[in-house]
């Protein structure tokens, strides 16, 4: 199968390397100044284990597609979704299928609309990689490597199991689920956990942990998002599911840590942010169901005050 991975950022750069060296026909759609330093350095992932992945790639830019793809592997941020639909759309056919790992659930809806469900999997990962400036690919420590696809009816499929066969082959362990809306659920829903905590106190869990109120606020957030998907039809799944609450309140539970969500660190580094896409699209359900949902809310707005103060920094 040919595969189009849409930018050769960090989670874009990590799953189209290992494919590549699982022996997958992988090209990057990617803007002229990443292209010409793939071109020169070639393509470096530095993974959990210390090793170093380093590869050619094939690349094309936008306007510029050779030929319709199989299988197009979709990790942009959120915000970037509409740009990345119609940049990827001339290089799919009927039988084309998008894998996207986006955090949130929004995107779905969008993507199913725009390409037809057919034409969509469901898909998630919480393998955690940054882009560094040099164009390095720097696999995080943290080792909480699931990685999950499937039909979004739940249907079993060849294609799902052909993904699978050819990550697998570049190391990349993947389950098959014929849950995977509500796997991606409960993902949303410890993303959105993290990120309220993190975006109200705009600190690192190490502080939060040692200040005084800081468990009591990191349940209150978890109490307050439980009732909304519950609300919504995909309360956190019982034993022997993953308990993303837990998982959450013991990352935000150790004292010295230096463990930030990715929106934190977007807004330290004074980036934009996938806030409306992911706490955002929750409090607005929340709000449709009749749930009041303060701290949502409150994260909501301080979010949107962010891009507005950063939209004035940017202008000076």
């Amino acid at each position: 199968m040919r595969y189009l991975i849409l930018g050769a950022g960090a989670l874009g750069g990590y799953f189209g390397g290992m494919l590549i060296k699982g022996g997958a026909d992988v090209t990057f759609l990617v803007r002229p100044k990443r292209a010409a330093q793939l071109q020169r350095d070639g393509l470096i992932v530095k993974l959990q284990d210390g090793s170093e992945l380093r590869t050619k790639t094939k690349t094309v830019q936008q306007g510029q597609l050779n030929g319709t793809y199989d299988v197009i592997l979709l990790s942009c941020k959120a915000y970037d979704l509409d740009g990345a639909m119609d940049a990827l759309a001339p290089a799919m056919t009927e039988q084309s299928v998008i894998v996207p790992v986006l955090n949130g659930m929004r995107h779905i809806d969008v993507l199913t609309v725009r390409f037809g469900q057919a034409r969509v999997l469901g898909g998630l990962t919480t393998i955690n990689a940054a882009l560094t400036p040099d164009g390095t690919i720097q696999q995080s420590q943290l080792r909480i490597n699931l990685n999950a696809i499937g039909e979004l009816d739940g249907s079993t499929s060849n294609r799902c199991a052909a993904i699978k066969a050819d990550l697998e082959a570049g190391g990349v362990p993947v389950q098959i689920s014929d849950t995977i809306v509500a796997m991606m659920w409960a993902k949303f829903f410890g993303f959105v956990i993290s990120a309220t905590i993190a975006s109200l106190t705009r600190s690192r869990a190490g502080a939060i942990a040692q200040s005084a109120s800081g468990p009591s606020f990191v349940s209150d957030v978890i109490d307050e998002c439980t009732r909304v998907v519950t609300a919504a039809g995909y309360p956190p799944a019982p034993p022997p599911a993953p308990d993303a609450a837990g998982i959450v309140r013991g990352m935000f539970s150790q004292q010295g840590s230096t463990y930030g969500p990715s929106m934190l660190i977007d807004m330290e580094d004074g980036r934009p942010t996938e806030g409306e896409h992911t706490i955002g699209d929750l409090a607005e359900r929340a709000a449709k169901m009749g749930i009041c949902a303060p701290l949502l809310t409150a994260a909501r707005c301080n979010l949107q005050a962010y891009e507005i103060n950063r939209g004035k920094h940017s202008k000076t």
